[in-house]
């Protein structure tokens, strides 16, 4: 030993291969944490919430359970965070791996289905399984267990690939034991996990690495060539990144085919790709050029500079057939002669649903829009702002259009008749100086002048009081003359009776309330009761071309 550490000490430059050491370790670091899921802080609220919601699943009271169990399988993306948090802590205190095999095959006994075949569902097992009683330090456990079904069930409902990642650890959870749940995963799910399968073939435990290996077999996944060609176009993206951080080899001459795919996203993710296979893609690329342009790239020319030369063309062939019509619908909208630019505009998306560079486009449209809101005509100005929205989804303004978009509609049912109040709320608290402001003002009660107009309960009083003047005066002058008061002890009972059956309809108006409860009048006695048609506000999210504006 001696001897060793004499030699160690003898190592040339100790300090030098220290810090060669420490910069290796440096740059490896951020990239094996560049995909990780994020995280989220011990004191966000959102793992609070994940925390006291599993403790409820575990509690006495079961419609507290049963609330928490369908709080926690219906979780959100918004919560993979916290969930990361969370697992972070999910190994401390586990069942030995004898009690860990019991309790899920209890899970597995009560979620068995009703078909021979399928899968049992872990989560609702576990439901049941926490409806029982149990001794000592077994409750603590089945929750343990429960908390990883529960949450996988989640998982798999928010159906990402971000999702799918995060329930990685739960596949090498308990040395194991949940690796018959991961292979149901996949046969129910087959290629919607096929992206999450090439990922776990890099994973960090050897049980998600070995899922991932048996799951590409399965699905076929190591010949990519007749993989990626099966798959629907909205699961293209994630599988061609997929590939790529794999770094297979075979899968290059695939995915370079799709870096002119007629959908942007798959476009830009096949691009994506191939950089990040980087120089290793180069003869891939120089052929993939000379196929494209019809003659190699020059020699000297890097990876980089070849793609960029070969985008550059297939771009600009895909737009060929709608470049003048996009060339002319610009300039017409900066000479302002936006009747042109739409129908220009209206043209080019007929052809091609996505442009790579979709910002002038998206300006004309919400310019088009503008301008339709200030002549009142309320469907051209939702769809102009809708496809604005649509287009550019990242742009700064993409939120003030699909603020336009509520306004539309708002101003479409005020024409109508509706005060669309809570629509023109929202909107002047988004923006102070929206036009919503004003609209507030001119239909909400001046305080100042309220006491001098009568409102709808005094009008009602003073019609009431009116209506029973003029009913007694009726009943006075249909009624023969009687003896004096003084002498008829009877005058009082005669009076009530005959009056009571008929005043109680005056003072108690029957009226219909309107769909939303607001009740609108005249100062002239009439009164008018409506029915609200608004049809509230628009979801952030809901930008979807739905019209039926373009030719063809």
């Amino acid at each position: 030993m001696a001897k060793l550490h004499r030699r160690v000490r003898e190592v040339p430059y100790p300090h030098l291969i220290a810090a060669g050491w420490l910069v290796v370790v440096t740059a490896i670091a951020p990239a094996a944490r560049a995909d990780d899921p994020p995280v989220a802080a011990p004191d966000d609220p959102r793992v609070t919430r994940l925390a006291e919601l599993v403790e409820q699943l575990g509690g006495a009271d079961a419609a507290q359970r049963d609330a928490a169990y369908e709080a926690l399988t219906t979780l959100d993306e918004d919560m993979l965070p916290a969930i990361r948090r969370r697992q972070e802590r999910m190994h401390l205190g586990r069942p030995e791996r004898r009690w860990a095999n019991d309790i899920l095959n209890r899970f597995r006994r009560l979620g068995r289905a009703e078909q021979d075949g399928e899968p049992p569902d872990m989560a609702e097992g576990a439901r049941q399984e926490l409806a029982r009683s149990h001794r000592g330090r077994e409750r603590g456990w089945v929750l343990q267990m429960a908390e990883i079904a529960v949450l996988w069930k989640a998982l798999d409902r928010i159906g990402t690939l971000e999702a799918h990642r995060v329930a990685f650890p739960f596949i090498a959870s308990d040395h194991g034991l949940w690796m018959p749940e991961a292979r149901n995963w996949l046969r129910v799910r087959r290629d919607g996990l096929l992206a999450a399968a090439i990922d776990a073939r890099h994973a960090d435990a050897p049980h998600t690495r070995r899922w991932g290996t048996w799951a590409m077999n399965e699905l076929g996944a190591d010949d990519p060539g007749r993989t990626i060609q099966r798959l629907e176009a909205d699961r293209l993206p994630d599988v061609l990144r997929a590939y790529a951080g794999l770094r297979m080899q075979s899968a290059m001459r695939v995915i370079v085919s799709y870096v002119d795919h007629p959908r942007r996203d798959v476009r830009h993710a096949a691009r994506e790709a191939m950089a990040e296979y980087g120089g290793n893609a180069i003869w891939i690329l120089r052929t993939a050029h000379r196929n494209e342009v019809g003659e190699l790239p020059p020699a000297e020319h890097d990876w980089r500079q070849v793609t960029a030369a070969l985008y550059a063309h297939v771009d600009a062939e895909r737009l060929a057939p709608v470049r003048e019509a996009l060339e002319e619908g610009i300039a017409a909208r900066d000479a302002g002669d936006l009747d042109l630019m739409r129908e220009r505009f209206d043209a080019v998306l007929a052809r091609v649903a996505e442009i790579e560079d979709p910002a002038p486009v998206a300006d004309g449209y919400a310019a088009y829009g503008a301008r339709a809101l200030a002549a009142g005509d309320y469907d051209a100005a939702e769809t102009a702002y809708r496809r604005a929205a649509r287009l550019a989804p990242a742009s700064p303004e993409a939120a003030t259009w699909r603020r336009e978009v509520r306004f539309a509609r708002a101003e479409r049912a005020r024409a109508d008749g509706v005060f669309d109040e809570a629509t023109y709320a929202e909107l002047a608290a988004a923006d102070p100086e929206h036009p919503a402001v004003e609209r507030l003002r001119e239909e909400a009660p001046l305080a100042a002048v309220a006491p001098a107009r009568p409102t709808g309960r005094t009008t009602w009083a003073i019609v009431a009081a009116v209506a029973l003047a003029l009913l007694g005066l009726g009943l006075l002058w249909t009624r023969e003359p009687a003896a004096p008061a003084v002498a008829d002890e009877t005058l009082d009972e005669t009076l009530d009776g005959s009056l009571e059956p008929s005043l109680e309809p005056s003072l108690e108006p029957s009226l219909e309330p309107s769909l939303d409860g607001s009740l609108a009048h005249d100062f002239n006695g009439r009164f008018d009761v409506f029915e609200s048609t608004a049809d509230g506000l628009l979801p952030a999210a809901d930008i979807t071309l739905a019209d039926s504006t373009l030719p063809g």
